[in-house]
């Protein structure tokens, strides 16, 4: 378990199986987001033991404080050998949009990344018109490292934003918190 200032990542429990496919249901949260995420219960069942044994990825819920599930966290693609993951996260619950607990979650698993995992470099792909999240993921020190375009359904394109952070960057600014804290 890792807590930051405003909320808790832990493992995913079957308890969390309905919100995340609530999530994946919701067009607007499934709209942001790229990949396979579970969108039924027998899915979801066996999206959870694949992770569950899956060493080349961690998942964590994202809560509260006061423990209300409201999303999820994960380093997916980690090549331990050099020390690099995909990051990928998702505020399910609208109610908690623009209120920091994106960022606040991003922080706190990159510092369990670079500090427990001993990981060199997170990088993701956020689509390019999803502001919120690339302002989020900006306030975590994340840089822009390039832009594809990929065509969705067959038919529409979109811009995909290339970021990623290094360890020595994170620890740095990490440090500098400390010493104005």
């Amino acid at each position: 378990m890792m807590r930051g200032d405003l909320v808790i990542l832990r493992p995913v429990t079957r308890d969390d199986f309905a919100k995340i496919v609530a999530w994946s249901k919701d067009p607007d949260v499934h709209g942001l987001m790229d990949g396979d995420l579970p969108e039924s219960l027998e899915e979801c069942e066996e999206w959870h033991k694949r992770i569950a044994s899956d060493r080349y990825n961690k998942v964590f819920s994202i809560t509260t404080l006061d423990g209300e599930l409201i999303g999820d966290i994960e380093l997916n693609h980690i090549t331990w050998r050099n020390g690099h993951a995909e990051m990928r996260v998702r505020i399910g619950e609208k109610a908690y949009w623009d209120k920091g607990y994106g960022t606040d979650a991003v922080k706190c698993l990159l510092l369990h990344a670079f500090s427990e995992l001993s990981l060199q470099r997170v990088y993701l792909r956020v689509y390019g018109f999803n502001h919120r999240a690339v302002r989020c993921y900006e306030k975590c020190n994340f840089k822009k490292e390039g832009r594809i375009r990929r065509v969705i359904n067959g038919a529409e394109e979109r811009d995909i934003v290339l970021m990623r952070i290094m360890r020595e960057e994170f620890l740095r600014k990490q440090l500098m918190r400390q010493k104005i804290g």
